[in-house]
């Protein structure tokens, strides 16, 4: 394929930024409903407002956005949850999954990524937690995943305003535009003075230094490059693009690639035709502005039962009322004691109006999955363990529609970066000499809550097997239905689906070493309550040995 010149690289990317605003521009409306609706207080990237802004004054309900923060904060405990390895690595091929060394290399891998990704210089759980949270107000979530000399791996969520996207022909992410402002003072920083256009290099010399903080529009462009060829040492090399423009002036500051894609973009639903997702929130836009409707009414209601409008007969001699605890008004009440100032009759049914409002509420609930925390929140000190098996697939059927999306469009181009970064820096020893040989590669196992969720539906069919052998056991007086339970295969199974700790599930060497402690004991007691018999046979024999010599 030729390779275009500089100036008409420019020219087809900034013509491809057009068309890809004009793609985005029918949902910005609806992202910045969803901004002043539901995430008040993190609006503003799609209306452009900069600064502090209180926008919690129109506030009303607020379900969907405790619903979002509790979708924000299951989503990430069941997929990357803190303070646990949520995936490990095995190879691709899975033959190579015996081989010691190899083994020992993807228990390596994993133990340095999960490091590394928790360093607190990364940031990783601030960011995929803001990630996540944009997928349930967006539908779309872009994760920045880079490295920095000397710290190592970093994390950044880019805010969708700034983030333009375009599909393969597999319908995944593969190009990202990136449009954002720097004053002339910070792209020199980044780009160095000589990289910049003129009006912007005149900015930062301004001897007043009142021009340095002029904003300027960037574009960075992240996409397949066109004249790649594999194992050429300079950028040609790199499967990905990397071109950051300056709009003024129409001129490339920097020109660079990636080895792997850098910017991780997961989207919630994507329709037929459609580039970009739609979120819970965009599903429940309209019911969550009822709601804030019948809140404004609701409350209308309460203020005019609680402080009632007035009704007079003739105020000729009612001057000022004094309507605060105590005061006083004379010449209310006729020469009969009658009031002569009345409330007036308010027939608002404020429980009719809470009735609807709940119901309003529960498609709300539901889009934020907040069956899920219902779930969660039973009390299980009194169920089988059938049924606490049953209760963690139902969450695992809640769930699987989104994280599905987000593993194989989040988590997996993640991880796969963060393994090229980390192995090209030599934070990740080499590959085993068997794993280059065979050309295979490194896949993601995850070992996350919600894998644990998948498996819970075997789980529970076996407890509710066992629990059928026992009644026909108990009504056949037939023990040997059990034969067909392989307990040593089930019970490691059935610990790992309800999370228990490693730390507390005996290894198979110590369960081998009870076993034969067991063993040993039973054949000492065996042989204690034999021994009075052994005792009185020997003393017949001796007796009758007696007589024998006698006779």
């Amino acid at each position: 394929m030729a390779v275009l010149p500089p100036e008409d690289i420019v020219t087809t990317d900034l013509r491809r930024q057009d068309e890809m605003e004009r793609t985005r521009a029918p949902y910005e409306a609806a992202w910045r409903e969803v901004d002043d609706w539901i995430d008040p207080e993190l609006a503003g990237g799609f209306s452009g407002q900069q600064g502090y802004v209180d926008r919690s004054a129109a506030q009303f309900d607020a379900t969907a956005t405790e619903g979002l923060d509790r979708f924000t904060a299951g989503i990430a405990g069941l997929t990357i949850p803190d303070g646990s390895r949520w995936h490990g690595i095995i190879p691709t091929d899975k033959d190579l999954n015996r081989d010691p060394a190899v083994r020992r290399w993807c228990e390596h891998a994993t133990d340095r990524l999960f490091a590394c990704r928790y360093n607190p210089w990364a940031g990783f759980a601030m960011q995929a937690h803001a990630d996540i949270r944009q997928t349930g107000k967006y539908g779309t979530a872009p994760l920045w995943i880079d490295e920095q000399a000397g710290v190592g791996l970093y994390y950044r969520a880019l805010h969708l305003s700034e983030v333009f996207i375009a599909e393969d022909f597999r319908g995944r992410v593969d190009t990202v535009h990136r449009k954002f402002e720097l004053t002339a003072r910070q792209a020199a920083q980044m780009f160095g003075t000589e990289a910049l256009p003129d009006k912007i290099v005149r900015s930062v010399m301004d001897d007043g230094g009142a021009k340095a903080v002029d904003k300027f529009p960037f574009l960075h462009v992240v996409c397949p490059r066109a004249d790649w060829e594999p194992g050429h040492p300079g950028h040609k090399g790199m499967p990905y693009a990397s071109r950051y423009i300056s709009i003024e002036g129409r001129q490339v500051v920097r020109s660079g690639g990636y080895r792997s894609m850098p910017i991780a973009v997961s989207r919630n639903m994507v329709s037929p035709g459609q580039v970009y997702g739609r979120s819970p929130a965009m599903k429940v836009l309209g019911h969550v502005k009822t709601l804030h409707s019948m809140a404004m009414t609701m409350l209308r209601s309460a203020h005019k039962q609680v402080d009632p409008a007035l009704a007079f007969f003739d105020d000729g001699d009612i001057g000022k009322l004094v309507t605060r605890p105590g005061g006083l008004n004379p010449g209310l009440v006729d020469e009969f004691g009658r009031l002569l100032v009345a409330p007036i009759p308010h027939g608002g049914n404020l429980s009719e109006g809470m009735a609807m409002q709940e119901a309003e509420r529960q498609p709300v609930k539901d889009a934020f999955l907040e069956q899920l925390f219902q779930i969660l929140t039973e009390p299980s000190d009194r169920m089988t363990a059938t049924q606490v098996l049953e209760t963690i697939q139902k969450q695992g059927v809640l769930v699987a529609p989104f994280t599905s999306r987000h593993e194989t469009e989040k988590l997996a181009p993640m991880i796969a970066r963060e393994l090229d970064i980390l192995e090209r820096a030599g934070q990740i020893d080499p590959r085993p000499p068997v794993m280059r040989e065979a050309g295979a590669g490194a896949l993601v196992v995850y070992e996350n809550p919600l894998a644990r969720m998948k498996r819970a539906e075997e789980a529970a069919g076996f407890t509710r097997w066992v629990e059928v052998a026992v009644q026909i056991a108990g009504a056949m007086q037939s023990p040997e239905v059990f034969d067909y339970i392989r307990t040593d295969q089930a019970m490691p199974g059935l610990a790992d689906v309800l999370s228990v700790r490693p730390t507390w599930v005996a290894t198979p060497d110590e369960v081998a070493a009870k076993r034969e402690a067991r063993s040993e004991q039973a054949a000492m007691a065996q042989a204690t309550v034999a021994l009075p018999d052994a005792a009185g046979a020997a003393l017949d024999l001796a007796k009758a040995n007696q007589i024998g010599g006698g006779l």
